[in-house]
């Protein structure tokens, strides 16, 4: 029974994270994957215009997974723990996803134009309005364009951080965990500062 185009493209997006979690990004060429898939070169290219392309489904399939956790953090009343345990499920996920995070953060880097496609932009807002939505109750005061905008400056921030979580040698002796932790909190403690004034 020969596979539909939808089974071929889903097979591909499979093996293809096969080799991501297994092997890195590095590893992830369209001669590569054709030899672990078994479907040719030219198969990877009809159901898919470029290997960015194929790295972008990737990438949708790990914010999506990410969104699923952050889902799962337990809400309480007050705005500040909520932020810290999306915070720590964000990082744990980073952790235990090393390679697939940073296939994304590594996507992100090299994008020179900065456009991505809506169905990609849409998985980065979900996650965004969990951290929008625990700041609209944390800084009451603010304006609602300022918060969009502390928001938009606390997601780049923690996105940036991510890269370190994924380096293994790379500041070795400090707890990296820690350190985001420290930091994303400090960004918050001047928010509220500025929030009073």
């Amino acid at each position: 029974m020969q596979k539909s185009k939808e089974e071929i493209r889903a097979d591909l997006i499979a093996k293809a994270r096969e080799l991501l979690k297994n092997k890195g990004v590095e590893f992830l060429t369209a001669r590569k994957l054709a030899d672990y898939s078994g479907y040719s070169v030219g198969t990877i290219y009809n159901q898919f215009k470029s290997m960015d392309t194929l790295v972008m489904w990737e990438n949708c399939q790990t914010l999506d997974e990410l969104f699923d956790e952050l889902k799962k953090v337990e809400m309480s009343s007050d705005a500040y723990i909520n932020l810290n345990r999306l915070l720590d499920s964000f990082v744990d996920f980073v952790l235990e996803n090393k390679t697939l995070w940073f296939t994304l953060y590594d996507f992100h880097f090299k994008n020179n134009t900065n456009k991505y496609a809506t169905f990609y932009l849409r998985r980065m807002v979900k996650i965004v309005q969990l951290l929008e939505n625990n700041l609209c109750k944390l800084f009451v005061r603010v304006s609602p364009k300022e918060r969009e905008v502390s928001t938009e400056v606390l997601f780049i921030t923690v996105f940036a951080l991510s890269s370190l979580l994924t380096k293994e040698n790379e500041f070795a002796r400090l707890e990296k965990k820690y350190v985001v932790r420290v930091l994303f909190n400090t960004y918050l403690a001047g928010m509220s500062y500025l929030a009073k004034k």
